[in-house]
């Protein structure tokens, strides 16, 4: 079954979704010859397409999901001590348009790929939503039939020497594979003198640096929930020390008081 061949393939935004339980699911945009479509995924669904697909693994790696917003809530949540503000609050929707680039990098890799076994494997093409675009465009009415047999009939009139001949607009159906008219990518002059290794190396590089900066975001937010901690336990050890003294003022006023009571009760 032919399969439409798909032009471009996009990541552009994604949504918070309330059922069957708060989660994300990215939007993906689809372009094929005479259509688009978007398709809605979770990241765990990108994982069990990458666990299909592979191996070998896929040009591009999957980003892995981000432990930094986890972590941080764990932080932020033990006990009510520290309150979240909305500088840390944002960090949960950095990482979300992190990975979100990097899901798109990662789809449009196996398309530009010049090696076709990812993007003609059906996992990927059901995961695109493609399958279903090719079962809804191939059903053919009586009347479409009745022109193609009435099509095929007048071209039986053809002499057959103009039958031997090949078309050069004709493409045999075993030719035709999706993404088979996929344009190519435009580059840059940064990417123009890159081969593909380096063009990955280079989208790494990119996606290691912003974690390393999140990661500094989260040490020096740590750093300082350390010193407010600190400051805290500073208080309450004060406040215990100024405890134990007003405990031992009591017990000096209580025995001065026996004491008077005791020399009361020889004067009576």
């Amino acid at each position: 079954m032919a399969v439409k061949p798909i032009l471009r393939v996009e990541v552009p935004t994604y949504e918070e979704r309330e059922q069957p339980q708060p989660h994300i699911v990215y939007k993906i945009h689809v372009e094929s010859l005479k259509d688009s479509w978007d398709v809605y995924r979770r990241y765990s669904e990108f994982v069990t397409l990458h666990a299909t697909i592979s191996p070998p693994m896929p040009p591009a790696p999957l980003p892995p999901k981000n432990l930094l917003k986890r972590s941080w809530k764990l932080v932020r949540e033990v006990g009510g001590l520290f309150p979240s503000n909305p500088e840390q609050d944002s960090l949960d929707y950095d990482a979300i348009e992190q990975r979100r680039e990097a899901l798109e990098f990662y789809l449009r890799a196996i398309l530009a790929a010049r090696d076709d076994q990812w993007r003609s494997n059906w996992a990927l093409i059901r995961f695109l939503g493609a399958e279903n675009r090719n079962q809804k465009d191939s059903g053919t009415t009586e009347e479409q039939k009745h022109q193609a047999n009435t099509s095929t009939k007048s071209r039986s009139a053809i002499s057959s020497t103009s039958l031997s001949r090949p078309s050069a607009t004709r493409s045999h159906p075993t030719e035709l594979r999706p993404w088979a008219s996929r344009p190519q990518a435009v580059e840059t002059e940064q990417t123009r003198p890159l081969s593909d290794a380096e063009l990955l190396q280079r989208q790494t590089n990119t996606l290691m640096r912003d974690q390393d900066v999140q990661a500094e975001q989260l040490a020096k937010i740590l750093q300082r929930q350390r010193q407010l901690g600190i400051a805290i336990h500073d208080e309450v050890a004060e406040q215990a020390e100024l405890l134990t003294s007003l405990d031992s003022a009591v017990s000096d006023t209580r025995n001065n008081l026996d004491t008077a009571q005791t020399q009361l009760k020889r004067f009576e």
